[in-house]
């Protein structure tokens, strides 16, 4: 009898979804993604808890997907990677314009659905509103941050202050621990950062401040209320799956109203629950976003920002061809004393946009011991997941250069003036190196996210597209500096192109191969950063993550994990070179 009612309560428990999602097709596993707004690692271990609740409760496999910004989640839910997000309200306006999303949830914290935004300053400045700030500098947080830019610029547009000329100096921390602290420190005089209701006069400066009790800060402006993060899906997807939709949507609402899944909640972003979202509450969000948009594009359009500084850069340019039209034709001391002239000229022009004071300089090695003191003794305690994320990364480097390397070696010997005579097909070889070596690192690692989602391809795929330049180069301008002799003494006797290639190119070009792959090699290693930003788990993911947390005990063990590979890439590249030759 046992036995029969263990395999009827079985056969409903597989019937289930398919009892739920019979009028429609469901994927293969439902995708959550997530963008961390402090410690992505430990994020996705909370956001893991979350995906195994909401799981059990729509009897589907779920996924937790984290990235490090919002552009790639946004990204990964253009092209299906991502079904639903959680997205901050900014990014969901970005996402409603990109993607075409709609809002499910809204996120409750503290019993309530909204938050604030404040600008905040030091307690012992004169500053007591607003206009007081006029001339001053400022630290936003970053362009998608809803509390830290958008909206407090937003209620500075709507009092007619234009901030690219209200404040003298305007910089992004990147984020809200950073904003604040700045302030304190008196680096800048005022911040944008998200706050708790006005009456409690709390936020960020009291959250991230409470290690750094005096100076403290106080708040000066406070904004409306402002809609939470919301659980979005895209409207596409939203048709196709509309029973998916309402089941996952009451799912989380559901989990929010047990003990278990407000406590995961919680620990993941200090959630206290959902409620079913009111897309029209987000309407301020939608203005503040167009109106900074607008303004941006209104500052920026048909007019210089600094006008003089690009009369000056073009008039170097001038003098910079009088001095080469002049080489051409004469030389003397008198060239050389006005080309270091020159040189000069341009050196103190660019070292006046750093624009450090003595004084700060000096603090600034104060505050480099503080960090580094931060840094020791290092949290053995990740020593294990370290190792793990560094073997990964080396995995993924290799894939990376080797993918690369064929490619590479191809475009450098079409590009090399001594080894192809075409002079059009040396320029196009050139011209495709010059393109992949212009296009950022990061930024190919967007465009593979865009088509195949956040993972560890996208990572690898821009790395080896970075490789066929950089390297593409390393090898024609290597190519050309060779020994002409062996190659002519080849040719003389009659040998093919190929022999000349295999027998008088190849023995001179072999070391110098083996040592530039082995250093591009290394370069991916260091570069793997990137890989953290498209969501593969290596090393350069945990030292984003680690940093962004301020667990700079944890960022000593991942820069010596880096170190000591680097130094064995070296000894090891060191022995392959004496090998080859």
């Amino acid at each position: 009898m046992k036995r029969l009612l263990w395999v009827l309560c079985m056969s409903l428990w597989v019937c289930v979804p398919r009892v739920v999602y019979a009028q429609e097709t469901v994927p293969e596993a439902v995708l959550l993604g997530f963008n961390p707004a402090e410690n992505a690692q430990t994020l996705q271990r909370s956001a893991d808890a979350l995906a195994g609740l909401l799981s059990a409760r729509i009897q589907l496999p779920v996924r937790a997907v984290v990235t490090l910004d919002y552009t790639t989640l946004v990204e990964a839910m253009r092209n299906g990677h991502v079904h639903f997000a959680w997205l901050t309200p900014s990014p969901l306006v970005l996402a409603e314009r990109l993607v075409g999303v709609e809002v499910l949830l809204t996120q409750v914290r503290r019993g309530s659905p909204t938050y604030f935004s404040a600008l905040v300053v030091r307690e012992d400045s004169r500053f007591h509103t607003v206009e007081d700030l006029r001339g001053r500098s400022i630290a936003w947080v970053d362009p998608t941050s809803t509390s830290g830019f958008v909206i407090p610029r937003y209620l500075l547009l709507e009092r007619g202050l234009d901030p690219s000329r209200f404040f003298t100096r305007q910089v992004f921390a990147g984020g809200h621990d950073t904003a604040v602290i700045a302030v304190q420190r008196g680096q800048v005089d005022a911040a944008a950062v998200w706050a708790d209701p006005p009456d409690e006069r709390t936020g960020a400066w009291t959250r991230y401040l409470r290690a750094h009790p005096t100076p403290r800060l106080r708040p000066i402006l406070y904004s409306p209320p402002v809609p939470s993060d919301a659980i979005a899906v895209t409207r596409a997807f939203r048709r196709e799956h509309p029973l998916l939709v309402r089941s996952v949507s009451a799912a989380l609402v559901s989990i929010g109203e047990s003990e278990e899944g407000r406590g995961v909640l919680r620990e993941l972003n200090a959630t206290d629950g959902f409620v079913a979202a009111n897309p029209a509450q987000y309407a301020l969000v939608r203005r503040a976003f167009e109106a900074t948009r607008d303004a941006r594009v209104g500052t920026r359009s048909g007019a210089f920002e600094h006008p003089r500084d690009v009369a000056f850069f073009g008039a170097l340019v001038a003098l910079l061809a009088v001095l080469a039209w002049l080489g051409r034709r004469t030389s003397g001391p008198r060239l050389r004393v006005a080309s270091w002239a020159l040189f000069l000229l341009c050196l103190g022009w660019s070292a006046a946009a750093a624009t450090i004071p003595a004084a700060e300089f000096a603090r600034g090695f104060g505050r480099i011991v503080e960090f580094l003191r931060g840094m020791f003794p290092p949290d053995r305690g990740v020593a294990a997941e370290v190792l793990e994320a560094t073997v990964l990364t080396i995995r993924l480097a290799l894939v990376g250069t080797v993918l690369g390397v064929p490619a590479a070696l191809v475009l450098g010997f079409l590009a090399a003036e001594n080894v192809t005579p075409s002079r059009g097909v040396r320029a196009a070889a050139r011209f495709v190196c010059n393109l992949d070596r212009s296009v950022d690192l990061l930024i190919v690692g967007l465009i593979l996210v865009s088509a195949y989602g956040p993972g560890a391809f996208p990572g690898v795929g821009a790395l080896a597209v970075h490789t066929v330049g950089s390297l593409g180069k390393q090898f024609y301008e290597t190519l050309e500096t060779m020994d002409p002799g062996p190659v002519e003494a080849m040719t003389s006797v009659g040998g093919t192109r190929l022999q000349v290639l295999r027998w008088g190119v190849w023995p001179q070009f072999a070391p110098h191969f083996v040592s530039q792959a082995l250093f591009r090699f290394e370069l991916n290693v260091r570069g793997a950063v990137v890989l953290g930003l498209v969501g593969a788990q290596g090393i350069g993911f945990l030292l984003q993550t680690y940093m962004r947390g301020a667990e700079y005990a944890k960022v000593t063990v991942v820069v010596a994990a880096i170190v000591a590979l680097v130094m064995a890439l070296d000894a090891v590249s060191s022995r392959l070179r004496r090998q080859v030759r």
